[in-house]
Formats: C-alpha cells, sequence, structure tokens
C-alpha cells in the first residue's frame, strides 16, 4: 500500500471540449493520484479521454476550443491549472514535469541535430562542455550507447525506436520528480517496443522517476505499472492495484477490455506459429 503525501494529485478534473457546436466530455471529473517513485497507468479505448487527462495534468492542452477546464491538479502544493504562465514554465524546466508524447518526428526539429535538441533541453548548464557531457549521459540513461554518433544525427537518420529514446532523454534534461508518457510505444515493432518499455522500466526502479504511463496497451501497463486507472467515456470506472485488475477486475468495461487483449494474444501467438 502507497502511503504518504502523492507527488501529483488531481480532484474532480473536467475538460469540456466545444466541437462542432456540440459539447463532448472528454474529461468528466476525473480524481487520481501518483506518488513518489510510483508508475501509474490510464488506460482505455482511443476516444477513452485518458490523453486529453494527461495533458490537462500537465497543462498542454491541444490546440482546440475548450469550454471548461476545472478542477484541481496538485503539484508542490500549487495547482497545475491555475499557475501563472512563468511559474508553469519554470516548473517544466526545473525538476518538476516533463512529458513524452507518441510520435517523435512531431516534436523533434527535423532541420536541427540531435545535439543542439538536447542542449536546448540544457540551457540551464553552465557551459558548452557540461552540456555535452550531460547530453551523453542522457542518451547512455536511455539505452544509446554510441552517443557521439547519436548527437551528431538528424531525426530522420534515427530509427523510430531511437527517436522516442532521444525524446525520452530531453524529457529528462530538466531533472523532472514525474514523467508522463504518452502512447511512448504506439507505430513501433514488437522489438523496439520492448526497448521502449525496458527503459522506462529501469528509469523507474534504478532512479525512483513517477511515471504516468498513458496507453490503451494493457501488456505494457502489466510490465510497468503498479496502479491502473480505466478510463471510458471521460471517467474512471475503475482504479485498482495492477495485480487485482488482471486477476479480479470489478468494471464489466474493465473485463471486456481484459479479454480482448487475451483474443488479441492468442490470435497473434496463433499467427507466429503458422507454417
Amino acid at each position: 500500500m502507497t502511503t504518504g503525501l502523492p507527488l501529483l494529485s488531481a480532484r474532480d478534473v473536467k475538460v469540456h471540449l466545444r466541437v462542432h457546436g456540440r459539447i463532448v466530455k472528454a474529461v468528466d471529473g476525473v480524481d487520481l493520484d501518483v506518488h513518489p517513485g510510483q508508475c501509474v497507468g490510464i488506460v482505455g479505448e482511443s476516444g477513452s479521454g485518458k490523453s486529453t487527462l494527461g495533458r490537462a495534468m500537465t497543462r498542454l492542452l491541444p490546440n482546440v476550443e475548450i469550454a471548461e477546464l476545472s478542477g484541481s491538479v496538485r503539484f508542490g502544493g500549487e495547482d497545475v491549472l491555475a499557475m501563472a504562465p512563468e511559474t508553469l514554465r519554470a516548473l517544466r524546466r526545473h525538476r518538476g514535469l516533463s512529458m513524452v508524447f507518441q510520435d517523435p518526428l512531431s516534436y523533434l526539429n527535423p532541420t536541427l541535430r540531435i545535439d543542439r535538441q538536447l542542449g536546448e533541453a540544457l540551457r540551464h548548464l553552465a557551459d558548452r562542455q557540461a552540456i555535452r557531457e550531460k547530453s551523453a549521459e542522457l542518451l547512455r540513461q536511455v539505452g544509446l550507447d554510441d552517443t557521439a554518433r547519436v548527437l551528431r544525427l538528424y531525426p530522420h537518420q534515427l530509427s523510430g525506436g531511437m527517436r522516442q529514446r532521444v525524446l525520452i532523454a530531453m524529457a529528462l534534461a530538466p531533472e523532472p520528480q514525474i514523467l508522463v508518457a504518452d502512447e511512448p510505444t504506439t507505430a513501433l515493432d514488437a522489438t523496439v517496443q520492448y526497448q521502449v518499455i525496458q527503459t522506462l522500466r529501469r528509469l523507474n526502479k534504478e532512479r525512483g522517476l513517477a511515471m504516468l504511463i498513458i496507453t490503451h496497451d494493457l501488456g505494457m501497463v502489466a510490465e510497468l505499472c503498479d496502479q491502473v486507472y480505466v478510463m471510458h467515456g471521460g471517467k474512471i470506472v475503475e482504479a485498482a492495484d495492477v495485480f487485482a485488475l488482471f486477476d479480479a477486475p470489478q468494471n464489466a468495461y474493465t473485463a471486456s477490455l481484459l479479454a480482448a487483449a487475451r483474443r488479441l494474444h492468442q490470435t497473434k501467438a496463433l499467427g507466429s506459429a503458422a507454417p
């Protein structure tokens, strides 16, 4: 059982969007906690509201018309949703919240080499030598050992898995207390997915880095998470310890997700066994 105060705490968070003249309740009254060193999963189908919730908790909502943004998201005693822009920037840049998105090519600058982009995330360091050394250290932390070569490359010269790990390295640059990862293995093949999951697992276990993992992948949840929140229709329909959730789901929607995941796993196993 987790004790003590949560590192990140959401209470009655609502994000209602105005889409084509109607109100869409993307997130509708959600409570959620992440404690220090804990890995928490938010799982659900596409459209369940999980990514919108993750973006709301980091104040990185997409450029859409918001009809209502309410509730509280407390980090370090302050409400992220009520922070002034300069306070929010400081929170992201200095030992606070970092976010990893699902499409690295959309968030890495195609015209800049990796050393320049990591350097931008390390502007708080004193000199170029310190930035070079820290950049190499961050790449090693995410499992990229040929650091001198990687730092000289442009994003398009990296594989999908390497780009995702560079994005994780950039998120680690401000030494955050919590990492929010939104579908971090989407569109990667199975081998690369495994590598990225193991990178996140190592960061959580070895560094004690708290994580909020947003995914539809129940296998990833089983591998990484301590606590799981299941979202459906903008609401949390079940919250449980990961072992309890998989062994004895209490909600019919959760049970249907688990059953679908098992069927998919069996289908893939049969396909791989076919001559």
